[in-house]
């Protein structure tokens, strides 16, 4: 019986909340979210490419470490360009002719790409890769 209740007290909550693809969200924030989940998917990118340059150079799978190595520096190329196409993005032009530019998560969203793009400067000059 207190099984019974304790299902129908939950699912009586749960009835009241909404799905999260009815749930209204702010226009700018979600759009900034998509911003910082690009961001992330580029350092990431970057990470995994900086794993493998190092890996080709340890020269322990001759034919294979060139092609790593290479792969590998054109991620971390690639991971910095994305990041840069996200901050020169149509989005971001429309955000900032908005108004959004002076909000915190604006600032918050800058602030992650510097952060992004130093840290993948690190990755390359691990590596020697401009």
């Amino acid at each position: 019986m207190t099984l019974l209740v304790a299902a129908i007290v939950l699912l009586g909550f749960g009835a009241g909340v909404r799905p999260l693809h009815a749930q209204e969200h702010h226009e700018t924030s979600m759009e900034l979210h998509h911003m910082h989940l690009v961001i992330n998917h580029a350092v990431e990118m970057a990470t995994e490419g900086c794993n493998l340059a190092m890996l080709g150079e340890m020269n322990m799978a001759p034919g294979v470490d060139e092609q790593a190595v290479e792969h590998g520096r054109g991620m971390m190329r690639e991971g910095k360009a994305l990041i840069k196409s996200v901050l020169q993005s149509k989005a971001m032009t429309k955000l900032h002719e908005k108004g959004a530019g002076e909000s915190k998560e604006m600032a918050y969203t800058h602030k992650l790409a510097e952060a992004a793009l130093a840290y993948i400067d690190r990755l390359e000059e691990m590596h020697s890769v401009r």
